[in-house]
This record gives C-alpha cells, structure tokens and sequence, in this order.
C-alpha cells in the first residue's frame, strides 16, 4: 500500500491532484475497510495505469480483502461535485434491497467497497450476435430490474445511457452498475429509459438484427401507460410490446 503515496499510482487514488495529508488518509481509510491491495487493471487509462472506470464523482479500482476476495474500490475525485460518497451509497443499498446493483460492503466518505463484477458492456454484448433465444431471455432479466427499481421509487438516473451503466455478468446476467447519480426524490423512469434504449434509439439497429423489427409505436403506447401505472400489468404489457413475455 505504501507505493500508492507514488506517482502514477497516487493521482488514481486522489484524482486528480493528490497531496500527501489527502493520500495518507485514504490509504488509512483502505485499510480500516479491510482492503490489503490496490491493483491497477481495467479498460480504461488514467496516465499510466489502468482502472475500471472514471468518472465526473470517483475513480474506480479493483482492490483485495485479507481474505483475497476482488472487489471494487469507488474513491472520490478531490474536486467531485459533492463532499461525501454517503448518498451513493444510501442509493445502492436501496437497490440492492430489491436485488439490483453491485453489492455493498462496506464504506467511508470517500470510498465505497462492493462487489467486482466485470462483463462486456451492452452494447459489445449485442455486437457479439448473441442468440434470439439468449438475447431475449437476458433483456427480461434487465428490464425486470428496472421495474424493481421503478417499484421502490429509485431512478438510476443514467439508463437513457446504457451502454455504460449496464454489463452483462459472465455474459449472461445483467448488471446495472454505477448510482452516482440515482435519487429517491425524482419520479423513476428506469424501464422506460432502458427501453427506449433498446428498442427506440441507442442500439435498436444491434437488437433488430438479433430478434428481428419491433412495432416501435405500440412500445411507445405501452411506455406511456406504464408512466401513469407502473404496476405489474402495465410492466407486463411493455413486455408483450417488446417481443419479450413469452419468455417468462
């Protein structure tokens, strides 16, 4: 853990202007989080060293427990837009109450513990041509979990985006990643987003070459539906617009 205090190793832990007093007590605040290791891998560059994932909040890392579990490390950026990480995580503790988002173990101001989960995004998923039996059956499972979300008030805020904020686990389980921006406070739109993503704009093109031509205006019928009522019927008539009831 000492070389963090190191370039290039210290800008990832106090991005993006690390100062001694700032990186002696994140390293102080990793250990008391039970963390030995940091490792620096991932697709993404910041200078020198690869991470999972940067931000507009955080920097994200993989990092080991004593008992060598992986994890992933989210430490915030000394100049993010707010000055604690506490409500992120407040947001996925939500969403993992009802089985949606990388789990939560542990956390500070300034560093949240969870779960490891890696897997091409949706969008590379897609590109893969994986099977109309395989593609539908995944997609339930995604917008099963956006209907969770919806049902207990949580919007993710970013699944009009997708292709960053959802993985897909071993490619075959969905993963709804990254709650730096969701709220209880703002009237969800979790389902609608992702399949206006899916089905409307974003990768359309991919998915009908993968399940063939969707009636777009019988989806939009039911989205607005469902945006008055996002009870279990309206969610069970988005799926028929979609192609995807059959596979419940």
């Amino acid at each position: 853990m000492g070389r963090l205090l190191e370039e290039p190793f210290s800008t990832a832990l106090a991005y993006p202007r690390p100062s001694s007093d700032i990186l002696e007590k994140r390293i102080a605040e990793l250990r008391s989080l039970g963390i030995t290791h940091v490792e620096f891998c991932g697709r993404k560059a910041l200078g020198k060293v690869r991470v999972l994932g940067k931000g507009h909040v955080g920097v994200v890392l993989a990092g080991r427990t004593a008992s060598g579990e992986k994890v992933a490390l989210k430490v915030r950026r000394v100049d993010a837009d707010r000055a604690t990480l506490a409500h992120e995580a407040e947001m996925l503790k939500l969403a993992n109450s009802v089985g949606v988002g990388p789990r939560l173990i542990a956390h500070t101001d300034d560093v949240l513990v969870m779960e490891f989960v890696e897997g091409p995004t949706l969008r590379e998923w897609l590109s893969s041509t994986p099977g109309a039996g395989e593609a539908s059956r995944i997609l339930l499972r995604l917008l099963e979990k956006c209907w969770r979300l919806d049902s207990i008030g949580l919007d993710h805020g970013e699944l009009s985006r997708a292709h960053s904020h959802v993985l897909i686990q071993g490619w075959r389980e969905p993963r709804i990643v990254d709650f730096e921006s969701a709220s209880d406070r703002r009237r969800p739109s979790n389902l609608t987003s992702i399949c206006q993503y899916l089905f409307i704009s974003g990768v359309s093109g991919l998915l009908e070459a993968i399940l063939g031509p969707r009636d777009r205006d019988a989806i939009i019928r039911a989205l607005r539906t469902y945006k008055r009522d996002m009870a279990e019927g309206a969610f069970r008539s988005v799926l028929e617009a979609c192609g995807l009831a059959r596979h419940i």
